[in-house]
């Protein structure tokens, strides 16, 4: 990899900026907001540059880091502006979107990948650790798709080669595993803490993190459906009601719906008969 350009100072340029530092000739970042670009200069000690053209015009790869909705309206001005080029890889990182947004590149020459790595961006000072042993999804035209597995590579992350199609679907798995388990967790620390108060939710929070890390390794070591565990899965159903009977609103309505779904893990497992299994769904549905 040669000259890059990041276009979206943002927390996914941040990191990816950090990442390939010593790795290629980093020409610059462009564009954000106020914030961002000064959270940039922070993160990374380099001042955003004022135009994005300029150091599109410099790069072999450029990589348009901004918000999904960003990105088509963003490769239009930019194409418009002549500053894509054949030889160049022009790529986003959006996990919904295809790399056909990308077209007024493709239209100069450029080659185009949608390259999503399957992380959560939250603290990007973490930089490479962010990306070593992770996934990443590649679409793209032929030539992009090697030059991103290629990267993907070189950062430490697998690539999954993907359809067009598939992507809308593999991102919302992302949003299931990654900012679904965080809301699930608000939810189960609004639970247990004995207020709503910030302190006993972070206290709470704490408390179930262990808990939940557990999880996750059992669902690494063991896989689906031998991780679980819980009262579905022993088919215990006086536990069931119980917490049924205190629950209410989105506590209520995640513990019916994620409930159901462990009764279908359970029988695969092989733990919950199919009377018990009946029970519990009768139970779990309103």
């Amino acid at each position: 990899m040669q000259a890059v350009a990041i276009i979206g100072p943002g927390r996914v340029g941040t990191a990816l900026w950090l990442a390939l530092r010593g790795r290629c000739e980093l020409v610059g970042a462009a564009g954000g907001s106020k914030a961002s670009r000064d959270l940039f200069l922070r993160r990374t000690g380099v001042a955003v540059a004022p135009s994005a053209a300029a150091l599109c015009l410099a790069a072999d790869w450029v990589f348009l880091t901004v918000p999904d909705r960003a990105v088509a309206p963003l490769a239009a001005e930019l194409g418009e502006a002549g500053v894509f080029h054949a030889g160049q890889v022009v790529a986003h990182t959006a996990g919904a979107l295809p790399s056909a947004v990308l077209g007024p590149a493709q239209a100069c020459g450029a080659e185009v990948l949608a390259l999503h790595p399957m992380q959560s961006f939250a603290d990007p000072e973490r930089g490479a650790d962010l990306f070593q042993g992770i996934t990443c999804s590649i679409e793209g035209t032929p030539a992009a798709r090697q030059a991103g597995a290629d990267l993907a590579r070189i950062l430490g992350m697998q690539p999954w080669q993907v359809e067009a199609r598939d992507k809308p679907r593999l991102h919302a798995a992302c949003a299931l595993a990654s900012n679904a388990l965080v809301a699930l967790l608000a939810v189960a620390a609004r639970t247990a803490g004995a207020s709503d108060s910030p302190d006993d939710r972070q206290r709470a929070l704490e408390a179930l993190l262990p808990l939940s890390r557990g999880s996750l390794e059992n669902l690494a070591r063991l896989g689906l459906p031998r991780a679980l565990t819980g009262p579905v899965e022993r088919g215990d159903a006086e536990t069931v009601r119980s917490h049924l009977d205190l629950l209410a609103g989105d506590a209520d309505n995640a513990y019916r719906i994620l409930g159901l779904v462990a009764v279908d893990l359970a029988r695969e497992k092989g733990s919950l008969g199919p009377d018990d299994a009946a029970l519990l769904q009768t139970m779990l549905r309103r």
